[in-house]
């Protein structure tokens, strides 16, 4: 390797200077973030002019220096695998690992309401969203839904991601669901502080988390895992900033009755569900909704108008 510092820099600065940098990107680094790090110690006058990024990047994973090492992640369906570089002596979170994968992606689903401390459980894989590379479809104008179509898309098993990738680190195997959100700029998302994440880990926001999670409760553990979220938000969610982002998710589908349902059987006061149906769109109060697709022994909640599934009032 050749001497890639200024000799002014001491040795035992460089490491602390390498990592220093990377922490901004949580310890994880994609060819963009190598770069920025490169970028950053070349104006602070750590690295030789001629030094290139090829020749930075050989040096941060050489062996001898105890930098960083590749990480490998592979996707399930058809083994593609996309490297990235994780420190060698110290630990980076899983979360970060995942949300490399793409740009501008945060936690959600499952994962989300774990992070927010909603559910007990430890959920094994890690639901991700990330940024389309094509706009979503134009708002579907009001009348376009009828309760036939709505009945059909309900019967059908839920469609899963085959978007899916492995990668093992610290000898667990570890699974990311690839979601797709639309290409326009996300509201609802905040930062968490979260071990060994030093930038804190990008997430749907309570609100946004179980909006999500009311419109794609397969991703996060079923409709019964949903009502014990809603339960455990019931003193602190923000109602009229949930309906707010349930409203610019332009869902075709009445998904206001789900929250309803939820927040009913979660015990939320009067008041607190009529911000729901008081923002509730009229064009769709008069379809009968789902709160799970292919429901076997559903019920009818006639006062809301929505199935569900039996045997979530027991749980």
């Amino acid at each position: 390797m050749p001497y890639v510092f200024y000799k002014k820099v001491k040795a035992k600065d460089i490491p602390a200077a390498v990592m220093s940098e990377s922490s901004v990107f949580n310890n994880v680094l994609v060819p963009a973030s190598i770069r920025k790090v490169y970028s950053a110690l070349r104006d602070q006058r750590y690295l030789l002019q001629r030094v290139s990024l090829s020749e930075f990047t050989k040096y941060i994973l050489s062996p001898d220096e105890n930098l960083f090492r590749e990480l490998h992640l592979v996707r399930k369906f058809d083994g593609k695998e996309v490297v990235r570089l994780i420190p060698r002596s110290q630990p980076v979170s899983p979360y970060a690992i995942a949300l490399s994968l793409s740009t501008h992606a945060y936690v959600s689903h499952y994962s989300a309401l774990y992070l927010h401390g909603l559910t007990l459980n430890v959920p094994k894989p890690i639901c991700v969203k990330s940024r389309r590379t094509k706009a979503k479809n134009p708002p579907h104008e009001p009348g376009e839904l009828t309760q036939e179509q709505l009945d059909s898309a309900f019967s059908l098993p839920a469609r899963m991601t085959r978007n899916i990738y492995t990668f093992e680190y610290e000898g667990t195997t570890h699974e990311v669901y690839l979601l797709e959100k639309s290409a326009e700029v996300d509201n609802g998302i905040t930062k968490v502080p979260a071990p060994h994440a030093p930038s804190g880990i990008a997430v749907s926001g309570v609100e946004k988390t179980l909006v999500e999670c009311a419109v794609k409760p397969d991703y996060a553990g079923g409709a019964g895992e949903v009502l014990d979220a809603f339960r455990r938000a019931r003193e602190t969610l923000k109602i009229l900033r949930m309906m707010q982002l349930l409203k610019a998710g332009n869902y075709l589908f009445p998904y206001e009755k789900n929250i309803l349902f939820y927040m009913d059987r979660a015990g939320y006061s009067e008041r607190q569900k009529s911000l729901v149906t008081e923002r509730s769109r009229p064009d769709k109060t008069g379809f009968t909704a789902y709160l799970e697709k292919d429901m076997h022994g559903k019920l009818l909640d006639p006062d809301i108008g929505i199935y569900y599934p039996q045997g979530i009032e027991s749980e």
